[in-house]
């Protein structure tokens, strides 16, 4: 009867130093794993910001009308800020740097580049800079918006629709994609009216991406 008390007992403080062990086994683990974990960054957005011009970008991409033909590139924002307030955008304007056209599709072209600054298409040389300015805002969702902006190429000013633009104030990023018309500028080079083959004719579409960050 003894041995069997004896017994019992040593299982049972076997048992609570065992669970013990695995108690403060998990604590250390959930300590570990909170240190892990990155501070999330808080917005706190007001007033005027200027963009990041090393971070940010817009990235081009025009493609032939009747094959399968593609170019794509970047150009450089020369200038750029937005307007915050409580962490909303109120208000944005951006320059870009016309002069600073590249493709990126493959082997750089100084030809296509060349091509692309002269009076064909943007005539960098008698109009440097595009601009784009925010007019109103619509809130989406948390991280989107629909922005309506005029956009001014070669001084011709034609309002888009950014239906969306992903809005991420924690990350001071903001991005978006949305298609023009080159036409409307007065880029009329081998467009559908007025190439004189059809199959070097290139879309009026011009598709953009813009990834802007800012400073804080």
């Amino acid at each position: 009867m003894k041995r069997t008390i004896i017994l019992l007992i040593f299982m049972a403080v076997c048992l609570f130093t065992s669970c013990k062990n695995e108690a403060n086994t998990n604590s250390e683990n959930l300590l570990v794993s909170k240190e892990e974990i990155p501070e999330k960054r808080t917005a706190n957005l007001e007033g005027k910001i200027a963009i990041n011009l090393e971070k940010s970008v817009v990235k081009w991409k025009g493609s032939m009308l009747f094959s399968f033909g593609n170019h794509f590139g970047t150009v450089d924002f020369k200038a750029g800020s937005l307007e915050f307030e409580n962490n909303e955008i109120k208000d944005g304007s951006f320059v870009v740097d016309m002069n600073t056209i590249v493709n990126t599709d493959g082997d750089y072209s100084e030809d296509l580049v060349n091509h692309l600054k002269n009076e064909d298409f943007f005539d960098v040389e008698k109009f440097p800079e595009s601009k784009l300015e925010f007019i109103s805002f619509e809130k989406v969702n948390d991280n989107r918006l629909k922005i309506d902006a005029n956009l001014s190429i070669k001084d011709v000013t034609k309002l888009v629709t950014l239906y969306n633009v992903d809005y991420f104030p924690e990350e001071r990023r903001l991005s978006t994609k949305f298609k023009i018309d080159r036409t409307e500028f007065g880029i009329n080079y081998n467009s559908k009216g007025f190439a004189k083959v059809k199959d070097y004719a290139i879309s009026d579409a011009v598709e953009l991406e813009v990834e802007v960050y800012f400073d804080n």
